[in-house]
């Protein structure tokens, strides 16, 4: 969906596919919700490589070892319309 390869992407922080019309405060509280173990889920808009960009209904949680933090998993589904008409 982005059109960025696989070896673009890999190592690279997530935001490099973060769109600025991306509130800050929305990933502010998608972190503070994985930060203590929680998962998250909301719309997000993200940028593709040659500045067009697609919507995903996210759902983030937190993989945990031994009671800590070790990684994160996303499962990412394309929106339906007038969830994506009202976060416009």
């Amino acid at each position: 969906m982005s059109g960025y390869s696989r070896e673009e992407l890999i190592g690279q922080p997530h935001n490099l596919v973060r769109h600025p019309d991306m509130p800050e405060a929305t990933f502010q509280v998608m972190w503070e919700h994985l930060n203590v173990d929680r998962p998250w889920m909301g719309l997000v808009k993200n940028r593709c490589k040659n500045g067009d960009f697609y919507w995903v209904d996210a759902y983030v949680t937190p993989i945990t070892e031994k009671g800590q933090i070790v990684g994160y998993e996303s499962v990412r589904v394309c929106p339906n319309c007038e969830d994506v008409a009202r976060a416009k």
